[in-house]
């Protein structure tokens, strides 16, 4: 098991194929914004998007949301990469950081990981 603690908002632990993602608890308005967090990836994942890391399963409330485990993306990975293009693409605009860890590998596809923003 592998356990991010470096997330503003929220936690994702890693057991085996999977990210699981819990609000954090070191302040009540993280807590709250890790919430919405989790809830923001569930509605905004529907399937049919691929660019976006699909959500497995959650709990009503965002009190957790499981992904698949992916391989983030690496610095230099990123420096390549032509993210802006990447999430301004039609049909709309996905909410994700500028930074190396907020997109990974999914079966050999890149997809953002971090679109609770």
């Amino acid at each position: 098991m592998l356990w991010n603690k470096s997330g503003i908002t929220r936690e994702v632990f890693i057991i085996g194929n999977y990210a699981i993602k819990i609000p954090s608890i070191r302040s009540w308005k993280g807590f709250l914004w890790g919430l919405l967090a989790n809830m923001q990836e569930k509605v905004w994942w529907s399937g049919r998007d691929k660019r976006l890391c699909p959500v497995l399963f959650s709990i009503p409330g965002g009190f957790l949301a499981v992904m698949p485990k992916v391989r983030v993306m690496t610095d230099d990975e990123f420096d390549e990469f032509d993210h802006q293009n990447f999430i301004n693409r039609s049909p709309y605009r996905i909410p994700a950081e500028s930074k190396s860890d907020s997109f990974g590998w999914l079966d050999h596809n890149v997809v953002v990981i971090d679109y609770g923003s």
